[in-house]
């Protein structure tokens, strides 16, 4: 399966979400290989971080390398491809979501943030798609409750998942040591992305 993590505004914590979600398939013994689209190269010099060679992550500079990484030989000795493209619209990363299973778009309450979805589903409008689209709750705060506005941006047209993943320091300080949240002893953390991943997998 292909998950590209998704949106065009940047700042909305894809780049996390797409390591601590490739960590928690790690965590059930699934093989993945994470592409890094995103021109900070976040997760490249994460994995660089870690240095245990567990994962593989591409950086493909191209529509053809993209496609290659994405569905070449070597993409098959994978059980999830895990997608993490840039705060921008571009060519390269259209393609990650036209050719992906799954886009998994992450959302919080700001106002800000709920514009760029807006204008994020205006782009994926122009696509001729058969990638099915997961909207997370990201980087809530943890005292909130009522997600009436985020709903109502969301509407009928995408699925909003159940899990709703918090603001908790854990997700970035982790990041930047190079681990992820299942090599600490959090099991609130754990058991958020664990319920991400397994809504997105078992769907």
């Amino acid at each position: 399966m292909i998950i590209t993590v998704a949106h065009t505004k940047g700042g909305v914590g894809k780049s996390t979400l797409a390591w601590h979600l490739t960590h928690s398939l790690l965590e059930i013994d699934k093989s993945v290989k994470l592409i890094d689209l995103d021109f900070q190269q976040t997760l490249y010099f994460v994995n660089k971080i870690r240095g245990t060679g567990t994962l593989y992550v591409a950086q493909p500079k191209n529509v053809s390398e993209l496609m290659s990484e994405m569905h070449g030989i070597d993409a098959k000795k994978y059980d999830y491809i895990i997608i993490d493209v840039g705060g921008f619209d571009t060519d390269i990363n259209r393609t990650a979501i036209e050719l992906s299973n799954k886009a998994l778009v992450p959302i919080s309450e700001s106002v800000t943030e709920v514009l760029g979805y807006k204008t994020f589903e205006s782009i994926i409008d122009e696509l001729i798609l058969d990638t099915e689209f997961d909207i997370v709750l990201n980087n809530i705060h943890p005292l909130t409750k009522n997600f009436s506005v985020i709903k109502a941006a969301v509407g009928e047209k995408f699925k909003l998942l159940n899990t709703v993943v918090r603001s908790r320091k854990i997700y970035k300080t982790t990041l930047g040591e190079g681990a992820s949240v299942f090599d600490t002893k959090n099991e609130v953390a754990k058991n958020e992305i664990r319920s991400l991943r397994d809504e997105l997998i078992n769907q």
